[in-house]
C-alpha cells in the first residue's frame, strides 16, 4: 500500500491486480491469471482504499470475496454473486447490514470492526455458520433474538460490542442464540449452556411457544403460496375463488342481502358450483402435467439430438487436430518439404469448416422438425383446454342465471307481502328499500350484472394467458435456436480462421 489517501474504485485494472496475487508462483514471481475473470472463484482487495462496492458485474462464480481494510460505508451491489459462500468486510466503515438478501449460500460471513448498530438484513442466510460481529456499536442485548432464525449458526463474535459490559451477556447470548460451540472464539460447553438455560428458563419457554407458532404460520403460508403457485402454472388463477370474489366484488351484495330470504338461493348456487370447480381444476391440472410431459420429452430430444452432432464434430476436429500435428511434425523434420506437408491440413482446414457448417445445418433442421412435433402436441392440448374453459364458464353462467330468475322470483314475492302489510315491524331502512320496487329490481339487476362480468373478466383472463403462454415459449424457444446456431457458427469460423492462422505462422517461420 502506498502512501496516497486517494479512495480506489474497483476497476478491471485492480480485479486483475488481485486476481494475481492468488496466482503466486515461487517468490518474487508472479503468474497472469489462467482463467478468465468470469471464472474466478476467489477474489481478495484487502487494504486497497477501496470506498464503493462496485463494477462486480461478471464475477458470478465467485465463491470467496475479501474486501476487508478499506473505506467502504454501504453494502452494496452484490446481489448477482449467488455463489458467495465466504465475504470478509471487516475494517471498513459500514453502520447497516444490507444488500446480503440473494447471497443465500453464504456461509461465513465478517462484519468485525465497523459501525453498525442493529441486526438486521440476514434473513435469507438460512446457511450462515460463521459470523463475526465483534468491535460493533450493538447495545441492547435483546437484539440478539434476531440472530435465533440462523439456525445453522455455529460460531459467534460479539466481542467489543458495548452490551459485552453486561455482567450476564455471555449466559445471555449462550442461552438465546441456540447451538453455537463458539462465542467470541472460546469453546461453548455444554453445562454452561444448560445452567444459561435454566437462568432464562421462564423467558424461553414463552419465546419458543411463539416461534413455534411462527413457524406453524410460515408452514401454512408456504404450502399456500406452493398452491397458489401450481395454479398459476396450471392457468387456474382465480377460479378456485371465483365465487367469492364475485360476491365480494358485487356493490350490490350488501343491499340485497338485508331483505330477509331474498337471496336464500345463493347457497345454492355455491353448492352447485364447488364440484364444478373441482372437476374443472382437476381436468386443467392433468392438462398441465401432459404438458409439462410434452416438454420434458422435447427438451431431452433436444440434448440427445445437440449432443449426437456436438459429439460427431468433436470427432471431426479431434482427426484434424491429428493429422495437423503430423504435418507439422513432417514439416520440422525437412523445411524444405513443409509447404507440400503443409498443404494437406489447408486443404483439410477447408473441408473441416464445411462438414462442420454441415452438421450444424443438420442440427438445425433436426430442431426445427422437433419443435414441430412439440408445437402441434402443444396446440391440440390447449384446443382441449379451451373446450374446458368454455363448459366451465358456461356452466358457471347457468348457474349464475338460475341464481337470477331465483332472487326475481323472491323479491316479487317479498314486494307482495309488503304491500299486504308484511314488514310492519322490519327496521325502517327494510322497509325503505322494499317501498322502492323499481329501486330494488334495479339492484338485483346490477347485481346479476356485476356477476356475469366478473365471471366474462376471468375467462378471458385465461385464455389470454393461455396464449400468451404459448407466445412466450415458442419466443423463448425461437431465441435460443438463433442464438445457439449464431454462437456455433461464429465458433466454427473461429476455428476455421486460428487454424489457418496457425497454418501461415508456421509456413512464415519454416521460410
Amino acid at each position: 500500500m502506498d502512501g496516497s489517501d486517494e479512495a480506489n474504485v474497483i476497476t478491471e485494472e485492480l480485479i486483475r491486480e488481485c486476481v494475481k496475487v492468488l496466482n503466486k508462483g515461487e517468490p518474487g514471481q508472479t503468474i497472469e491469471p489462467v482463467i478468465s475473470l468470469r471464472e474466478t472463484q476467489s477474489l481478495i482487495a484487502s487494504f486497497k482504499r477501496i470506498k464503493k462496492i462496485d463494477n462486480l458485474r461478471g464475477l458470478d462464480s465467485l465463491t470467496k470475496l475479501q474486501l476487508d481494510n478499506n473505506s467502504i460505508t454501504k453494502i452494496e451491489n452484490l446481489s448477482h454473486l449467488t455463489n458467495l459462500t465466504w465475504l470478509d468486510l471487516s475494517f471498513n466503515n459500514l453502520t447497516k447490514i444490507e444488500g446480503l438478501e440473494s447471497l443465500t449460500k453464504l456461509t461465513d460471513l465478517s462484519l468485525f470492526n465497523n459501525k453498525i448498530d442493529k441486526i438486521e438484513g440476514l434473513d435469507s442466510l438460512s446457511n450462515l455458520n460463521v459470523l463475526s460481529l465483534g468491535n460493533n456499536n450493538l447495545k441492547n442485548l435483546d437484539s440478539l433474538l434476531y440472530l435465533r432464525r440462523l439456525r445453522n449458526l455455529r460460531l459467534l463474535n460479539l466481542d467489543g460490542n458495548p452490551f459485552g459490559k453486561d455482567p450476564e451477556y455471555k449466559n445471555y447470548v449462550i442461552a438465546h442464540v441456540k447451538d453455537l460451540k463458539y462465542l467470541d472464539y472460546r469453546t461453548v460447553e455444554a453445562a454452561a449452556v444448560t445452567a444459561a438455560r435454566e437462568q432464562y428458563q421462564d423467558e424461553l419457554i414463552e419465546i419458543e411457544e411463539r416461534e413455534e407458532g411462527d413457524l406453524t404460520r410460515e408452514k401454512e403460508r408456504g404450502e399456500v403460496a406452493a398452491e397458489a403457485a401450481r395454479l398459476a402454472a396450471a392457468n387456474l388463477t382465480g377460479i378456485g375463488t371465483l365465487f367469492e370474489d364475485m360476491i365480494a366484488e358485487d356493490p350490490e351484495h350488501a343491499k340485497l342481502k338485508k331483505v330477509p330470504t331474498l337471496l336464500d338461493a345463493l347457497t345454492e348456487f355455491r353448492d352447485k358450483s364447488v364440484p364444478l370447480t373441482e372437476d374443472f381444476r382437476t381436468a386443467i391440472l392433468e392438462q398441465h402435467k401432459k404438458v409439462a410431459d410434452e416438454r420434458q420429452l422435447w427438451q431431452d430430444a433436444v440434448a440427445r439430438a445437440t449432443a449426437d452432432k456436438n459429439a460427431a464434430a468433436r470427432a471431426l476436429v479431434s482427426a484434424f487436430e491429428s493429422a495437423r500435428k503430423k504435418a507439422f511434425q513432417a514439416a520440422k523434420l525437412d523445411p524444405a518439404t513443409s509447404e507440400e506437408a503443409l498443404r494437406g491440413p489447408r486443404e483439410e482446414n477447408d473441408r473441416l469448416r464445411e462438414r462442420l457448417l454441415e452438421l450444424e445445418m443438420q442440427t438445425v433442421d433436426i430442431l426445427e422438425d422437433l419443435w414441430t412435433e412439440f408445437d402441434k402436441a402443444y396446440v391440440e392440448i390447449m384446443d382441449a383446454n379451451k373446450l374446458q374453459y368454455t363448459a366451465f364458464f358456461g356452466a358457471i353462467r347457468t348457474l349464475e342465471n338460475t341464481f337470477f330468475e331465483a332472487v326475481g322470483t323472491q323479491a316479487a314475492h317479498l314486494l307482495e307481502k309488503f304491500a299486504g302489510g308484511a314488514f310492519e315491524d322490519s327496521e325502517e331502512e327494510l322497509q325503505q328499500i322494499l317501498q322502492d320496487k323499481d329501486a330494488l329490481m334495479n339492484s338485483i339487476q346490477a347485481s346479476h350484472d356485476a356477476h356475469t362480468t366478473k365471471i366474462d373478466q376471468l375467462e378471458d383472463a385465461r385464455l389470454q394467458q393461455a396464449l400468451r403462454a404459448y407466445q412466450e415459449l415458442s419466443a423463448s424457444n425461437r431465441k435460443w435456436e438463433i442464438q445457439r446456431n449464431r454462437e456455433r457458427i461464429s465458433e466454427i469460423w473461429n476455428l476455421f480462421d486460428r487454424n489457418k492462422a496457425d497454418l501461415d505462422a508456421l509456413m512464415e517461420d519454416e521460410e
